[in-house]
């Protein structure tokens, strides 16, 4: 294995020194440069550990497979057949499905800004291990897909596309999830960074899809602390950042009403993907965006 900390570019003429890299993550975001350099230096700095599915060394034999390819020690220790892996099918080959819906601008700072944030401190260390990362926007001013990619010239040119997407309108997050999944040709990882202020229901079973072609899927729900209480008082105007249009309301009658839904929501949304088989990891927009990333590289499916 490879030291995390040295880049492996497989295309010259796509190699970005990796100088030029740190620098670009810091613009984007100094506290994605900051979540990187923190998890490298601490005890995660085996990101391949934190980030790849599972050592993939060998997989199943599966009729078709090169019979000079089976493990024959290994075969008779685990009494099935297993081929060995060539560095392409060890390769991770990543997604990023980035929740791009008007929602996530809300919150100082916004939950789309901690959301790129993560997300492009995830890519980076996807491409330091020498794994393939891609971008499926969910909502936003783009739709478009980037597809996986393991060079620092790719790296840099996803970073092009979270510079440009900025959130608006609705996000429909079950279906870009259902894209993501079907995108990938073999087993891979579905990072999923969103609010999930969606129905429950069919993001779950997009999810169970995305198990089903044996993808891992982790999600991480980034709400902001305003909306875990509704912190306005008195009669407020409330503005739906989706198209949903103005309403005034009193907050007070209304805030216990809507803390019994929020946690009612986060109660189903965390039964229904443990059920698929999705991890869940639940933050705020206020938490430092390394420890973010930390939960996210620690998270294991039950």
């Amino acid at each position: 294995m490879s030291d995390p900390a040295t880049p492996r570019p497989r295309d010259p003429a796509t190699a970005v020194p990796l100088a030029s890299v740190l620098a670009r993550l810091g613009r984007l975001s100094i506290t994605a440069r900051q979540a990187v350099e923190g998890l490298l230096a601490g005890q995660h700095r085996s990101v391949r550990r934190g980030l790849a599915v599972e050592f993939a060394g060998h997989r199943a034999y599966e009729p078709g497979d090169d019979l000079r390819r089976l493990d024959w020690a290994v075969s008779a220790r685990s009494d099935r057949l297993v081929v060995r892996l060539d560095e392409e099918e060890r390769r991770l080959r990543a997604l990023l499905v980035l929740d791009a819906s008007g929602s996530m601008a809300y919150g100082t700072p916004s939950k789309w800004s901690v959301a790129r944030t993560v997300g492009a401190a995830a890519a980076f260390l996807l491409v330091m291990q020498a794994d393939a990362v891609g971008l499926q926007p969910c909502g936003g001013n783009e739709d478009e897909p980037l597809a996986p990619g393991s060079t620092m010239g790719h790296l840099m040119r996803l970073f092009d596309r979270l510079d440009a997407l900025s959130p608006a309108g609705p996000g429909p997050l079950a279906a870009a999830v259902l894209a993501a999944a079907r995108s990938l040709d073999r087993r891979g990882l579905l990072l999923v960074i969103t609010d999930a202020f969606t129905e429950p229901g069919p993001l779950a079973d997009a999810c169970a899809f995305a198990r089903h072609r044996q993808h891992e899927v982790r999600v991480v729900q980034l709400v902001a602390p305003a909306e875990e209480v509704l912190s306005p008082t008195g009669t407020t105007e409330f503005i739906g950042l989706e198209g949903e249009g103005r309403r005034r309301l009193d907050a007070d009658r209304l805030r216990p009403y809507y803390q019994r839904d929020f946690q009612a929501h986060r109660a189903v949304l965390a039964a229904r993907l443990a059920a698929a088989g999705a991890t869940l990891v639940q933050a705020r927009s206020d938490q430092d965006p390394a420890n973010i990333l930390a939960l996210l590289t620690q998270a294991r499916r039950c």
